[in-house]
């Protein structure tokens, strides 16, 4: 692939990759990567909202398993993470899919508990 860009977004870009000591490539590939990154997020969050609003029929037919949600809808679930990971990459390479284990609660709570320690 190749990608043409201005003249004077070139010139813009070469003064940026030299001050943060990178080649131009360089610089373009991370660039590159953190808008992905940054669309991936964006695509999970819309993905979540769908699971949330298909969570009760989930729960009903799904209880404990995973489920890929694509596009708003479920593509494909498992009782095996793993397993629908790879059956789901191999079904949508180079896409973003939410899997997500179907539990009684939505959103999942972490507790942390820690001791404090005092040495005198």
């Amino acid at each position: 692939m190749i990608v043409t860009i201005r003249d004077q977004v070139a010139r813009q870009l070469t003064k940026v990759a030299d001050e943060q000591d990178l080649s131009p490539e360089e610089l373009v590939e991370k660039a590159i990567r953190e808008l992905l990154r940054a669309e991936a997020d964006r695509i999970l969050a819309r993905e979540m909202e769908a699971f949330r609003a298909l969570h009760p029929t989930l729960l009903q037919q799904y209880p404990q398993q995973y489920v890929g949600i694509r596009r708003g809808q479920l593509v494909d679930h498992d009782a095996d993470q793993l397993t629908l990971y790879l059956r789901l990459d191999e079904q949508y390479p180079d896409e973003v899919i939410l899997i997500k284990q179907v539990c009684p609660s939505i959103e999942e709570v972490y507790t942390i508990r820690f001791v404090q320690v005092s040495f005198e």
